[in-house]
């Protein structure tokens, strides 16, 4: 299994949304780091969802349904994927509290700002979801 975080590209799109509809559709993504990494993602790969426009936070993980297919906004090769959220945090972790995090302040969350999928270690993983249970 690999690990993932997400940042939402979408500006209006809620963590709320996602939950009403019960599943997020990435697609849009035109930028070549992050289609190599939406062709590595696997069914049931897990991840994280990031909202930059929501107060900067991680709601909560996702689920990845299926593999990539053809993003149908683009006539290019760009991907798209489909995720199912899996749980809500009850205390979302600001990007504040891992950018101080002794085990997140070196990661690619860190240090890959702009890029939508970014690939994660479990021990990142499992490191916010400790924060989100403080």
């Amino acid at each position: 299994m690999k690990y993932w975080f997400i940042r939402s590209p979408f500006r209006t799109r809620k963590w709320e949304d996602i939950l009403m509809s019960n599943v997020f559709n990435l697609y849009g993504i035109r930028s070549y780091v992050a289609k190599k990494n939406i062709a590595q993602m696997s069914k049931d790969d897990m991840a994280l969802w990031y909202s930059s426009s929501a107060g900067r936070m991680i709601y909560g993980t996702m689920q990845v349904k299926d593999t990539c297919f053809n993003d149908k906004t683009s006539s290019n090769n760009w991907l798209a994927i489909d995720l199912v959220p899996v749980t809500t945090f009850a205390h979302s972790v600001s990007y504040s509290e891992f950018k101080t995090d002794v085990v997140l302040m070196n990661s690619n969350i860190i240090n890959q700002k702009r890029i939508t999928v970014i690939k994660i270690t479990s021990e990142e993983y499992d490191k916010v979801l400790k924060l989100s249970q403080q």
